[in-house]
């Protein structure tokens, strides 16, 4: 079946939008779309796996066949064509929107950085100045607990109690887990 619909006048700012008959495509193709909307969908959930992604393609390739119909395009067969669309779409990585591709970023990410390095600094700071010693100590790699111990001349359970203690501190201070890993927050 060769589907094929009138072009649309063109329009000036003062023109009345054109009827319905003309700036859509004939009501026996919109029938035919309507009734290849399940298998479309059934193809699209086989090519993506994804029910909102599925949906959206099967929505692309209906807005793309129609506004090609609408403007006068001929497709000789609808079904073979919309699958092909949708296929088409599937493969293409997704577009941004021309407000997405130009908003700028909220935020530098070396600001982001800046940011947090000083929320550590601030919490290493709040703490006795033997325990951030000792955390910084560990965290840099400076040597095993009990190296450090030596280092210090302190006992290796003192050590690795004030490490524990700062550790806890730290923690607490930026609402992690209590097995969440500190040395992340400390990395240069």
């Amino acid at each position: 079946m060769s589907v094929s619909v009138p072009d649309t006048p063109a329009r000036s700012l003062r023109a009345a939008p054109a009827p319905p008959s003309v700036s859509a495509p004939a009501t026996s193709c919109r029938r035919e779309l309507v009734g290849l909307i399940p298998d479309l969908r059934r193809a699209a959930r086989a090519i993506v796996r994804d029910p909102d992604l599925a949906e959206d393609l099967v929505q692309e390739a209906l807005l793309r066949v129609w506004t090609r119909l609408r403007e006068g395009g001929v497709v000789d067969d609808l079904r073979p064509y919309l699958m092909t669309t949708l296929r088409n779409l599937a493969r293409r990585p997704p577009r941004l929107a021309p407000a997405e591709a130009a908003a700028p970023e909220t935020t530098e990410p070396a600001a982001a950085g800046r940011i947090a390095v000083r929320e550590v600094a601030a919490a290493l700071a709040a703490m006795p100045p033997d325990q951030a010693r000792l955390l910084l100590a560990a965290a840099s790699g400076a040597g095993t607990l009990a190296q450090i111990a030596a280092e210090a001349g302190l006992p290796p359970g003192t050590v690795a109690s004030r490490v524990w203690r700062a550790r806890a501190r730290l923690r607490a201070a930026f609402d992690l887990p209590e097995d969440a890993p500190v040395a992340a927050l400390l990395a240069p």
